[in-house]
C-alpha cells in the first residue's frame, strides 16, 4: 500500500442492482501495522446479468463525479445515466470507505453519494457526505467533514461563510464539492487555508485520482449516445452539422475524467513533444506482450503528421511479416489495452477491470494475478464468469511457471 487503500465499496441503483451490494477489500480489524498486500486483488464472480459490470460502471461514475466539475452538465452523461440507473429505484447510491496514510497516522474515510432526478428530469446530487476517524479507533462514531442535502450545506467542519464555500453556492447539486475544490482552489493556484475541510477534500481528490476503470466495450455506452444524439439533430441545424459533431465529440471525451495515457490499437494522438515518451512506452509494451507471444519480434509505430501531433498506429513485427495490431487476436488486443491499467495498479492505483478473463488464457491470467498479488503496490478488482483461474492459483500454485513469469513481468511492467 502506498498511501490510499479502498476498504469497502457499496452500491445500489445501477442497472439491475436494486438492493445494496457491498464489497469488502480488507479484514474487519484495522491495526497499526496495515498489511494490505495479501488483500490487494479481489475478484467479483457471477453469472451473466448478475450486476458485475454495473458495480464497475458505478466506480467510473464515482470517479467522474469527484473529479470532473462539468460531468453532470454533459447531455451525453445525462442520457447515459438515464439508461443505466435502476428504473425501479430511480436513484443511484454509492458508498466508499478508504484508508489514507499520512506519515505515521492512518485515517479512515467514508464517502456517501446519491444521484436523483430533479423536476426537470435531470440527474443531480441529492446527497453528499464525507466523514473520517483515526483508522485504528474502535469507535463507530466518525467526525463529519460535511453533509450536503439537495445542494444545501447542512453541516461542515468550518464556518459556512468561508470564501471557498461562498464560491460553491448554487453549484452543489450539479457538481461535487470535491470537484469544485479542484476547480476553484487547485486549478486557480490559490493557497487554501490549512484546516480539516481542505485537508479532507485534498485526500478525497487523491483517492478519486487513484481510481481507474476499464469497461468491457459492450458496457461502455458513450459512443452509442453520441451516435444517437447525431441521429436526432433537427433539420434546421443540418448546416451546422460539422460544428454539432465537433461539440458532441468534444463532450464525448470530456465526460470521462480518466487521465491514463492508454495505448490504443490505432489512432493514438501523440503531441510531437511527447513522441519520445510514447515510443518508450511502446517499447515497454513490447516487452510485456512478448511474454505472452514469444514469436513477436518488435512493435513498430506507423505515424502520420497532423499539425502539432502524430497519429500513431501499432504494427506487430514477426520474422517474415508485419501486421497492423488491429488484425491481431482478440487476446493480444485485450492485453495491449490492459497494459497501462496493470502498470498503474503496480505503481499504486486502484484499478477496476470488467471481464478480466475474457479472451485471456487461464494460465496467463493466473500468472498475471500471482505477480500482481505479490509485487503490486495498488489494488485490483476484476469481474469474471470463471472461478477456475483463482482455483488454479490456490490449489496448484503453478510455482515453477509463475516464478519465471514473475521475473519477466517485473521487467516489463
Amino acid at each position: 500500500m502506498k498511501d490510499i487503500f479502498l476498504v469497502n465499496y457499496s452500491v445500489r441503483g445501477i442497472k439491475t442492482l436494486d438492493k445494496l451490494v457491498s464489497l469488502s477489500f480488507y479484514k474487519k480489524t484495522i491495526s497499526r501495522d496495515l498489511d494490505t498486500q495479501k488483500y490487494n486483488v479481489k475478484g467479483i464472480y457471477g453469472m451473466n446479468g448478475s450486476g458485475k459490470s454495473g458495480i464497475v460502471t458505478s466506480v467510473d461514475i464515482l470517479r467522474n463525479i469527484l473529479i470532473n466539475p462539468e460531468y453532470l452538465s454533459n447531455p451525453i452523461v445525462q442520457n447515459n445515466l438515464d439508461a443505466i440507473i435502476n428504473k425501479k429505484l430511480g436513484e443511484l447510491y454509492i458508498e466508499a470507505d478508504f484508508i489514507a496514510k499520512s506519515r505515521e497516522v492512518s485515517f479512515y474515510f467514508k464517502y456517501r453519494l446519491t444521484l436523483s432526478k430533479n423536476k426537470a428530469g435531470k440527474y443531480e446530487i441529492s446527497y453528499e457526505q464525507l466523514s473520517f476517524k483515526k483508522a485504528v479507533s474502535k469507535k463507530k462514531l466518525m467526525q463529519q467533514v460535511y453533509e450536503i442535502v439537495n445542494g444545501e450545506i447542512k453541516d461542515v467542519l468550518i464556518e459556512k461563510d468561508n470564501s471557498f464555500l461562498q464560491k460553491t453556492i448554487n453549484l452543489l447539486q450539479n457538481t461535487s464539492i470535491c470537484a469544485l475544490f479542484y476547480e476553484k482552489i487547485i486549478l486557480s493556484e490559490e493557497t487554501p487555508n490549512r484546516n480539516e475541510l481542505f485537508g479532507s477534500l485534498a485526500v478525497l481528490f487523491v483517492f478519486a485520482k487513484r481510481l481507474h476503470v476499464f469497461l468491457d466495450q459492450a458496457d461502455d455506452h458513450r459512443e452509442y449516445f453520441v451516435k444517437k444524439s447525431l441521429m436526432h439533430m433537427s433539420m434546421d441545424k443540418i448546416e451546422k452539422k460539422d460544428s454539432e459533431i465537433d461539440l458532441l465529440v468534444n463532450q464525448f471525451y470530456k465526460m470521462d475524467g480518466e487521465q491514463l495515457n492508454v495505448i490504443e490499437i490505432s489512432g493514438n494522438v501523440v503531441p510531437k513533444d511527447l513522441y519520445k515518451h510514447f515510443k518508450l512506452t511502446v517499447a515497454n509494451l513490447y516487452s510485456f506482450i512478448h511474454i505472452f507471444k514469444s514469436d513477436l519480434k518488435d512493435i513498430e509505430i506507423d505515424r502520420k503528421e497532423d499539425r502539432e501531433d502524430y497519429i500513431c498506429n501499432l504494427v506487430m513485427v514477426y520474422d517474415s511479416y508485419k501486421i497492423n495490431a488491429e488484425f491481431e487476436s482478440t487476446g493480444i488486443k485485450k492485453l495491449i489495452k490492459l497494459y497501462t491499467y496493470l502498470k498503474e495498479m503496480v505503481q499504486g492505483g486502484i484499478v477496476f477491470i470488467d471481464e478480466f478473463d475474457s479472451n485471456l488464457h487461464d494460465v496467463y491470467l493466473c500468472a498475471l494475478l500471482e505477480y500482481l498479488m505479490t509485487y503490486a503496490e495498488g489494488q485490483l478488482c476484476f469481474t469474471t464468469h470463471n472461478v477456475g483461474p483463482m482455483d488454479i492459483l490456490h490449489v496448484y500454485k503453478l510455482e515453477e511457471f509463475t516464478e519465471k513469469m514473475n521475473q519477466l513481468l517485473s521487467e516489463a511492467i
